[in-house]
Order: structure tokens, then sequence, then C-alpha cells
């Protein structure tokens, strides 16, 4: 990366100077800036800030920066994700621990790292959830700071320890105790030592190297939930247990190290159930479960013992959850058996979710981390694609067979940030890196807005001022691509192969682009070139405009700075250079000085004054700054000054809300638009269909549940009478029953009262005697307790007056040993001062003889360096061909390897191939015997050809009339099916005319439910007409009320009700005009039915007597093939008892005569079996006729023609041309028919 905008900073190891392009060189103090990926450079940003306003400026040094929010997650943290709350979240992101708070989507807190770390190694949260540890990697020695998580602060105490020469530089692996009282830490190699602390106070308890001699890797370590100092620790191929006792760590011995010591498995996870058992997971795949003291006890059976599946495990209460390769989830739950958990669910992580990306977006890789909300409603997830993700832990999304995964945030990069740009017009930045995507970021809303994945890596990227238009930079174009509201659209592309800088200038109208050593500056809106910008003499790294875009500088790796007028075509304005420096950002500051126009340029270059951050953008207003690093983290900063910004001036201008769409996206929409509306429209109806149907049934069953309710209250009254009655004699009863009770209860009080008096007076009697004994044992006490007082108070004093002698002893000598080292002290220092004088001469004498050592030992250095050289040089051609020797002998050996086992092989081979032979051998001497008989046999079959030929012969002209009739069958067959086919149409369309009839009819007796409503709504209207005239007949003595009464009978009913009464009795002629119109209807197709249901019966009961001479005639058939038969198995036996012999010849054309007559003999035999199929068949569609027709199969069971006059069978089948047995009587005849059968 490098110094991009108006304040990009990057490259590793780099000195700031400033470059006056119009004046000879100034050289501004270097700033140093601490290391840092993306998360760090607070105090290098500033630096910048403060160059970029310029040298001058008095507030230039007062800005600020604080952290806004971060987009990003560092994946090569062990353990970095972890919950403080059921929606706050802990995740690593830079050199930063970030507390994310999901319900709010704010990042609430920033735990910063320290200055001069070289990135954080392991994370852990307290089980209390109220500390969080963050360790962090140094080139000297590793450090574990301690946060409070509600406040962010740091402890003092910062944990970090050394054994002698001996330090740790990293530490793998972190955890706290149950209590929250003490920690772990797990260093890194050589060593891997453990360490246990009380962090509260920063002392260690206890040290111990954990690998084995081997050296290997530790992954992780835990404390015992039951006991703090019991601590479990594994990795490849160790498994340990330690107690801390004493200050020292004791190995505790467990069966699986002896049972797999020499299998040497690696085990990478590890947790504590809740239970207290620990399951543990090895790197094939295995879940080895343990109880507390860490004995073994099973290899669970749901493992799935897939190499890496198991890469990280969390606990819950039912059970536990682990990650690992190609993104996939197992939930584990318990079984019925408690100590067997079986597998409740396997969730499949495609990618990011809820991301736009292409078909190139990567996948989610390796789930490295877990954890489990507090409620254990939520599980979340970090991957090695550096994604959060969140998944619900419900029971019941669990049983759902589809989970939905979410970002936490949003989709990060999975790499190194590349390119870096910010918009003017549009609160939007724009990046691009390794993992093949341009994602768009809006850092006011702090949202994702856009992200699409490309086939190839991105190399840089620039945004339009206007946030219309990018430029992104590929490996073999650069692309012109119009941002829309979703998705990036190229409209241009330029052949610049792997463009790794462009820049569009400040008003938006040109842009400049890299190509190698070469700068190409372009018209944004033609493309046109307007220069090509040479001089460089090796690539170049950064270019900026100045601020008025007439100016481009530039630097790369050459050393040199440029300055191009764009306006002259590109002639080089000024240059500066510095060789043996290679420079990566430049940036162009312009002030004004009595109208006249400076540029001054800065550049960073690699004379080791400032270390690397990838990239770094501030905004045109000065109001937000932007770092991106190779952890793939973009973290933005508030830029806080004491002068207020330009956008918080009066009359600035504010954000654009403008967007860019397609001629086809908005027609899409609108066309969606149109389809929705008409879809609202269409369900407006139906609802108000629906809610006026459901008003009229709502109404109708109300008055029906209204008198079932009237006549349910009448009779719940009726009810509640009779149990009055009875509670009114109940409570009589109850009443003489409790004057009963009181004079009893009152007998038994007096009893009562009578026996405790004299209890009483017995224990008043008892209770004085305690009393006076009582008294005298406490006088004897007090006496016995002044006595020994006394005796104690006289020790007391004997023993001050003793201790008051020792004290004046020691003040005594205490005095003397002052006196004593006063003196002692002066003749120390004169001593002193001898020796320090002896000292400087004898130093003047050494130091005269080690210089002429020192010149004696240069020049024997210069010896024998050179006979080191030339002694390295033999060394290493006496390696190399030690190295070919041996890659030769592996060579041979593997070779003899091959041979020796093909040659064991081959003997193999050799003594089954024998053991095959004689095998053979046998079968061969057993098939020529056969050979012999068959021989003989085939002799005794020629004799008797030429009589089975002149039998099949006559066999065959008896066969060819058959087969003529059965054809004419078939034809006749097949025109019956169709005849049938027709009728069944004809019963569906009959069928289909009944059920419109009785929808017809339905409607009609709805018609008349509600003509029978409004008769009745008539008959009450009638009623009340009544009641209201028999009101108005009171009247008749007075004619004023009379009348009145007369006039409001009138606009009651005869006014209101004339046009309704009219209508009504329209309405009433058209319904009396339907209805007989349709019973006419019902009466015609009434008379057609039966006619057709006759003709019907008709047509099936001739199907049904040709059917049964169908089947007759099948029978008859059958009965001559199994006749035939016999005769030919008679014949066959006769003729091999028969002796005579002819030539081969005659034997084989027998032969070939016989086969062609039995595959004739076959076809016929399938050809009758076909025709017995399609007789049931006719059968049954004609049953079927005969039941849609309603008589036809009583008829048929009574016809004398089946029952009587039919062969036998037509009710039994005979059995088939094998001799097989018979099958069950034809359903097609219907079941009547089959029962009446005989």
């Amino acid at each position: 990366g490098g110094l991009r905008g108006q304040a990009d900073l990057a490259a590793a190891d780099c000195t700031c100077r400033a470059v006056s392009a119009s004046s000879p060189v100034k050289v501004r103090p270097p700033f140093a800036m601490p290391p840092a990926a993306s998360g760090g450079g607070v105090v290098a940003a500033q630096d910048a800030l403060a160059a970029d306003k310029g040298a001058g400026d008095k507030d230039a040094r007062a800005v600020t920066l604080a952290h806004r929010h971060v987009f990003g997650l560092k994946s090569n943290v062990k353990g970095n994700v972890h919950f403080a709350e059921e929606t706050h979240l802990i995740y690593p992101a830079g050199h930063n621990t970030i507390l994310y708070l999901a319900d709010q989507k704010i990042q609430s807190k920033v735990y910063a790292g320290t200055e001069g770390s070289e990135g954080i190694s392991c994370l852990a949260v307290s089980p209390n959830r109220k500390f969080l540890a963050v360790c962090e990697r140094f080139q000297e020695r590793a450090t574990c700071s301690i946060f409070d998580v509600a406040s962010g602060k740091r402890r003092r105490n910062t944990l970090s320890y050394a054994a002698g020469e001996e330090t740790t530089r990293e530490f793998v692996c972190v955890a706290f105790s149950a209590e929250n009282k003490f920690l772990i830490t797990q260093g890194g190699p050589p060593d891997w030592t453990l360490v246990l602390w009380s962090w509260d106070k920063a002392r260690p308890h206890g040290a111990v190297k954990v690998s084995n001699q081997a050296g290997s890797v530790i992954h992780e370590c835990s404390f015992n939930p039951q006991d703090p100092y019991n601590v479990c620790v594994i990795g490849d191929g160790v498994f340990k247990f330690f107690r801390l006792q004493e200050g020292v760590f004791k190995p505790i011995p467990n069966q699986l190290s002896k049972l797999r010591e020499a299998s040497n498995q690696n085990y990478v996870c590890h947790a504590w159930l809740h239970d207290d058992k620990l399951i543990v997971c090895s790197e094939s795949g295995d879940a080895l479960l343990f109880d507390n003291g860490g004995e073994f006890k099973m290899v669970l059976p749901c493992s799935p013992g897939e190499p890496r599946s198991l890469l990280c495990v969390a606990a819950f209460r039912m059970g536990f959850v682990a990650g690992g390769e190609g993104g996939v989830v197992r939930v584990y739950d318990k079984a019925e058996d408690k100590e067997m958990f079986r597998k409740a669910k396997e969730i499949k992580l495609d990618g990011a979710a809820g991301e736009r990306s292409g078909p190139s977006g990567p996948g989610a890789g390796a789930v490295t981390a877990l954890a489990v909300s507090p409620s254990e409603e939520t599980l979340a997830m970090a991957t090695s694609s550096s994604q959060l993700l969140q998944l619900s832990m419900s029971p019941s999304d669990i049983m759902k067979e589809e989970s939905t995964v979410d970002n936490v945030l949003t989709s990060f990069h999975s790499g190194q940030i590349l390119g870096l740009d910010a918009c003017v017009r549009k609160p939007l930045v724009v990046t691009c890196g390794t993992d093949k995507s341009v994602r768009i970021w809006n850092y006011v809303e702090r949202t994702q807005d856009l992200c699409k994945f490309f086939g190839e890596e991105a190399y840089s990227v620039a945004f339009h001022p206007s946030g219309f238009h990018l430029i992104v930079g590929f490996s073999d174009k650069l692309r012109l691509m119009n941002l829309l509201m979703e998705d990036m659209r190229t409209y241009k592309e330029i052949p610049i192969k792997a463009c790794k800088e462009c820049r569009f200038s400040h008003g938006g109208q040109f842009f400049a682009a890299v190509n190698s050593n070469t700068i190409q500056v372009y018209k944004t809106y033609t493309c046109e070139v307007v220069c090509n910008l040479r001089g460089h003499q090796s690539k170049v790294r950064s270019v900026c405009w100045t601020a008025d875009d007439s100016k481009l500088v530039s630097t790369g790796q050459d050393g040199a700075a440029y300055e191009y007028d764009i306006i002259k075509e590109g002639r080089r304005f000024s240059d500066w250079a510095q060789k043996g420096t290679n420079f990566s950002c430049i940036i162009a500051y312009t002030t004004m000085d009595n109208a006249a126009q400076t540029n001054t340029m800065y550049v960073v270059g690699s004379d080791k004054m400032l270390k690397e951050i990838q990239g770094i953008r501030l905004t045109c207003d000065e109001q937000y700054l932007f770092s991106a690093g190779d952890d793939g983290c973009l973290i933005i900063f508030d830029v806080k000054k004491k002068v207020p910004s330009k956008r918080d001036k009066d009359g600035a201008l504010g954000y654009a809300d403008e967007i860019l769409v397609t001629r086809a996206f908005l027609d899409d929409k609108q066309a969606a638009l149109l389809d929705l509306e008409r879809q609202v429209e269409e369900l407006t109806s139906r609802i108000d269909f629906q809610l006026r149907h459901r008003d009229s049934y709502h109404k109708e069953k109300m008055a029906e549940l209204q008198e079932k309710y009237s006549e349910e209250i009448e009779t719940e009254r009726r009810k509640y009478e009779l149990q009055r009655e009875e509670k009114a004699e109940k409570e009589m009863e109850y009443e003489e029953n409790i004057r009963y009770l009181k004079e009893t209860h009152t007998k038994q009080t007096q009893e009562l009262e009578q026996s405790f008096q004299q209890k009483m007076l017995v224990e008043v009697q008892r209770y004085q005697k305690l009393a006076q004994d009582l008294e005298r044992e406490k006088q004897e006490w007090e006496i016995q307790h002044a006595s020994i007082l006394q005796e104690q108070q006289a020790e007391v004093d004997e023993m001050r007056k003793e201790f008051e002698q020792i004290q004046r002893a020691n003040r005594d000598a205490q005095d003397r040993i002052i006196k004593e080292k006063e003196l002692a002290f002066k003749s120390h220092q004169e001593t002193l001062a001898q020796l320090e004088q002896d000292a400087d001469r004898e130093i003047e004498e050494l130091k005269e003889m080690y210089v002429q050592k020192l010149a004696q030992e240069k020049d024997e250095k210069l010896r024998l360096r050179g006979q080191a050289g030339i002694h390295k040089k033999y060394r290493d051609d006496l390696e190399r061909q030690m190295q070919k020797k041996q890659d030769d002998v592996k060579k041979e050996e593997e070779k003899n390897r091959t041979k020796e086992e093909e040659i064991v092989t081959l003997m193999k081979d050799s003594e089954s191939n024998q053991k095959e032979i004689k095998e053979r051998d046998k079968t061969i001497q057993d098939k020529e015997l056969r050979i012999y008989d068959l021989k003989k046999q085939n002799q005794e079959l020629e004799k008797f050809k030429f009589v089975l030929d002149y039998k099949i012969k006559e066999l065959k002209a008896q066969i060819d009339p058959k087969t003529a009739d059965i054809e004419s069958m078939k034809k006749q067959t097949q025109a019956m099916d169709d005849e049938l086919n027709d009728y069944m149409r004809k019963n569906k369309q009959l069928a289909l005319d009944i059920s419109q009839l009785q929808m017809k009819q339905r409607a009609l007796q709805e018609e008349i439910k509600s003509q029978k409503r409004r008769l009745r709504d008539d008959l009450s209207l009638i009623k009340r007409f009544k009641l209201d005239l028999s009101d108005c007949i009171e009247n008749l003595s007075e004619p004023k009320q009379l009348k009145e009464s007369m006039a409001q009978l009138y606009r009651k009913y005869v006014q209101s009700g004339t046009k309704k009464l009219d209508l009504d009795t329209d309405m009433q002629k058209e319904y009396n005009r339907q209805r007989d119109y349709l019973e006419k209807s019902v009466d015609s197709l009434k008379r057609k039915l039966e006619k057709d249901s006759q003709g019907h019966r008709i047509d099936n009961m001739r199907i049904m007597q040709e059917n049964v001479s169908l089947i007759r005639e099948i029978n008859d058939l059958r009965r001559e093939i199994n006749a035939l038969k016999h005769e030919r198995t008679a014949q066959e036996l006769q003729a091999m008892g028969a002796s005579g012999g002819k030539d081969s010849s005659a034997q084989q054309q027998l032969e070939q005569e016989l086969t062609m007559q039995r595959e004739q003999m076959a076809e016929l035999t399938r050809h009758l079996q076909s025709l017995e199929q399609t007789a049931p068949q006719m059968g049954m569609q004609g049953g079927a006729a005969v039941t849609q027709g309603g008589a036809a199969a009583g008829h048929v069971a009574g016809s004398p023609s089946l029952l009587d006059g039919g062969p036998p069978s037509v009710a039994a089948f005979v059995s088939d041309v094998d001799g097989g047995a018979s099958p069950e009587p034809p359903a097609s005849l219907g079941g009547d028919a089959g029962r009446a059968s005989p």
C-alpha cells in the first residue's frame, strides 16, 4: 500500500521529508511512528495530518483521533470471539479488541493494544464476564493485559514471565479459573512454559514446561472447574494434567497417555461440559470423553471421524457444539444414556452469510472459534476467512431442517487490503483486496453498502468525487465501472496490466493510472489519453494531484520525486532524488502566499523512521480518517480538531443521496410495481367478498346460538331453583350438626383444663428445684473465675518486665551497631577512592595493551575470513554431493523395496496358478467323460429324427389355422376395447352433467333458505305492524293522536317499503321462472340418464357374452396344446429307445429343425398367454361398465349361459401350458358373477 489521499501512509520503516517544488530542497524534521497494523498508528496518523496541514499551522498538532468503527476480524487469534452479555460480543480487530453491542449495532468499547507489540495472540473472558485478558506478542517478552469489560480500563498489573535468560515471545493460550481468581498462560516455542498467576497481584504461583522431548506444539490449556490448582494441557501428541502443590506443578498420570502414546495422536481442542466432564477432540475427528479426574471413559460413537472436522468446541447446558474444516458446525446433545451424546444437527456455512457475492466468492473456511451466549440462545462463530457469524440455538430453530446463519455485523475482507479510496460527495469509502472482492462501505451509517467478487485480485481502486464511478486495476486490464444501486458494472476497459496505483483528480475530469514506470493520464468521460508521464527508472509507487488539478506529483522505487504540469502536456516541472531510498508514497500540499501558489511534496521512504501502515485516507472535509492493513481490517477514526471542519461551516454542501440505476432495472421495478398493485386489488376484492360472506354466516350463526343459549339459560335457571332448595335443606342439617359439635367440644375442653391444672402444679415444683441448683452452680463458677483472673494478671506483669529488659538491651546493641557502621563506611570510602585510582591506572595500561592486540586480531580475522570462505565453499560442495548421493541411495532403496514386493506377489500368484491348473485338469477329465456320454446320446437321437420331422410337419399344419383364428379374435377384441372406451367416456360426461345439476340443486336449496328467511322477516314485519296498529286503535277516541299515529305508520311501513316491495315482487317472479326451468331441465336429464343407462346395460351384456365365448375358445386351444405336448413327449421317449444310426450331416439337420419347431411352439405359447391376459381385462372392463349401469351385475349372475350351459373353464381356468396350478376365477365377471360361478 502507500500514502493515499491527502494523508496516505504506508511502507516499512520510512522517513517523511518535505520537498518544495518552487524553491531549493527543504527537509522537515522526520517524525517517528509506533508499530501498527490497521489497528495502531494513531500517533503517526496525527503526525501525517500535521504534515498535511503544513509546518506553519499552529493547530496542526492539536489534532486527536477517536475510534469510530472497525470493519474486520483478526482470524489468527486463539479464542477470538466471546460473549460479555447476551447481545455484547468481544472480538479482535487489528491491534485492538472490540466490544460490539448487537442490539444497538454499535461498537461501544475499543480496548487498545500496547505500543510496540507485534499483535494479539489470544483472548479470554472471565466466567463472571467482567474481565478480559488480552495476550500480545513482543520481540523481547510477551505480555498479558487485564481489562475491565464494563469501563474499558486496563489494570495496572501487566503479566510478563521470564525465567533467567529464557523469555517467552508469545502466549498461545490463556484461561481464567472458575472463581475468577487465577489465570494461566501457555507460552509459545521453544520452551512451551505454562504459568499460573494471581492476576490481580501479577504474581506467578508456579511454572512448568509442558511439551514433550520433540518440542510438539501446545494448542490449549484450561482449569478444572472444581479445582483451580488442577490444570489440563493438550497439543500435538500431548495430553497432560498438572496439579500445583507448594509452588510446583506435578504431573497427574492419566490412562489416555498410556493407551495412545504409540499412535502419537494430535489433540486440537477441548471443553469442560456442564456436568464437569471433559470432552477432548483430536485432529483425526475423534471426540474423547473423560471424567472430572481425567480418567478416560470412551470415544464417543457420534464422532465424525473425518480429518480436522473438530477444530474448536464449546459447551452448553444440553451438550456441546463443534466446528471444523469446510465450515461445518455440528451440534451434539445428550442421549437417553447420560454419558452418551448424539448428533442433533449439522450446519454447513456457505461463505459469508448475507453478502451479495458472485460465483467466485470465497467459502466460509474452517470454523476456528465458537462462543455460546449466557442464555444459550445464540452461537457466535469465527472462521479462518475472517468472518464473524451467528446462529440461533433456540430449540425451535435447532429442530428446523435448515438453519439461517447471519453475519454479526457484515461480511469482511478475508485477506490483505490492497486499495483504499474515499468519495467526496457521498459518505462512502471503497476497498479492494486479495480475496478478489471490491467493497463499498458507508462510514456514517457504519454499514457495507455493496460487495462484489471478481475472478481475480484487484490491485488498486479509485473513487470518483461524485460517487458514481470507480477505477479498479486488475492483472490484465484497468476497468472503469459505474456504481449502481446493487451492482458494479464495467463500461470501459483500458489495457494496463497490474495497475497498482490509480487516482482521480480532485475535480473528477482526469484520472491517472500507473503502468510500471510510466504514468498515463486520461480524460474521465471520454477515456482519451491526455499525456504519458515518463522519467522514473523503476516502478512508480504513488501519485497525487495538486489542489487545482493542474499538476501531478509522483514517486517510486528509484528514490525520485517528480512534479508534472498536466496543462503543458505533461512537461516535468521539478524533480528531487535521494539515491538508495525506496520511496513508497507522496502527497502534495498547496499553500497560497500573496496570490502565489506553492506546492510542497511530502514523501516517505525506506530509511527506517516510520513503521508500516497498509493504507491511510482522509476525507475531503477532514472529519474522518481511514486505515487499512494486511489483516483485512478497515478502521474509521473521527478526527477531532480545535478549528471547525469544512463541512461544519455555514453553507457547506451536504452529502449527496442520488444513485445510479439502469433503464432495465427501472422497467423491471415498474413492472413489479404494477404486478403488485394488481395483486393488491385482487386480494382486496377477494377479502371484501370473504368478509361479506363471513358476516352473513356469522349473523346466521349468532341467531342459532342465541336460540340455543336462551334454551340453555332456561334449563340452567330451573336447575338453579332445585339446587337452591337443596342448599336450604343442607344448611338446616349443618346447623344442627354444629350445635351438637359445640356441646361435645365444651365438655372435652373442661376435662382437658382440669388435667392441665394438675400437670402445671407438678411442673412448677420441678422448676423451683432446678432454679435452686442453678444458683448454687453460678456462685461456685464466680469464685473459680476470680482466682483464675488473679493468676493470669500476675503472669502478664512478669512477662511485661522481661520484655522491657530485652527491649533496653536491643536498643543498646542497635546504637553500638550504628556507630560501627559509620566507622566502617568511612574506611570503605577511603579504600574505594584508592581502588579507583589504581583501577584507572590499570585501565589505561590495559587499554594500550588491548589496542595492540585488537590490531593483531583484525589482521588475523581477515586472514581467517578468507580461509573460512574457502572452507565454507568446499563444505557446501561436499554437502551438495552428499545430499545427491543420499537421494540416489534412497531412490535405489525404494526401487529395491518395490521389486521385493513384486517378487512376493508373483510367488503368491505362481502358487495359486499351480493349484488352479490341478483343479482344471480334474475338470477337463470330467468334461471328456461327459462329452463321450453326450456323443452316445446324440447318436441315439439321430435315429428318431426322421419320425419327429414328419410329426412336426403335421403339427405345423394343425397350428396354422389356429393362428389365423387367433389374429381375427385379437382384432375383434381391439374393436370391443375401443367401443368400451367410448362408453366410459360417455359415462364420465354424464357424471359431469349430474354434478352440475347437483350444484344447481344446491344453489336452489340456498335460494329456498333465503326465501324462508325473507318469509320470516315478512312475518315479523306483519307482527310488528299489528302491534303498532293495535296501539293506533287505542287512540280512536282522540282523532288528533289517531291521525299522527296513522301518519307515522304510513311513513314507517309504506314510504320506506314501496320500492323494496316492487323489487321483491320482480325477484319472486324471476325466481319462480328460474325454478320452473330448472325443474324441467332436471326431468329431461333424468329421462336421458335412464335411457343411456338402459343402452349401457344392453352393450355390457353383449360384451360379457363375447368375452365368455372367447374364454371358451382359449380353453379349447389350451387342451389341444397339452395333448400335443403329451404326444411329443411320448414320441421322444419312444425314439430314444429305438436304435439305428445315420451320418453326422443328417443329425445336424434334424437338430436344427427341432430347434426351429421348439421356437415356434414357444412363440405360440406366449401368444396364447397374451390372449388370456387380454380376455380377463376385457371382462373387468365389462364388469365396470355393468356396475356403472346399475343393474347389469345381477343380470349376468343369473345368466343360464354362465351358470348352467357354460363349460367349467369359465369359472376356473385350466392349468397353463407348462402344467402349473390353475389361477383364481376371473374377476372380470363382476362381483356377483364371480360369487355365483360353480
